[in-house]
């Protein structure tokens, strides 16, 4: 895996607004508009799992313990970002690429 990059794309993802965090997040993958998810780290415990359990509920792909909430944060530009959720399937490819 190649953190820089990957931290990189989601620069990119946050640039093109197709990045969805906090409880819209939730809401978007019961309506099945999101294709991945990426879990920090640090998450807490009740927070990693629900939002593990809401992913194999709605068949959504995640991945989890790639990189820290700091780094996730930095990355996008926001502060305090747990979980995000990716939208387009392109960005999609470019981050599976890079994990």
């Amino acid at each position: 895996m190649n953190k820089d990059k990957l931290l990189n794309a989601l620069g990119l993802v946050s640039a093109a607004n197709k990045l969805i965090y906090g409880i819209k997040l939730f809401e978007k993958i019961k309506e099945n508009k999101i294709s991945l998810v990426i879990i920090a780290s640090d998450i807490g415990i009740s927070q990693h799992k629900k939002i593990k359990n809401k992913c194999n509920f709605y068949n959504v792909p995640y991945y989890d313990n790639l990189i820290n909430g700091i780094e996730l944060s930095k990355s996008i530009g926001k502060t305090n970002i747990k979980i995000i959720g990716i939208q387009d399937q392109n960005f999609i490819k470019l981050i599976l690429k890079n994990i």
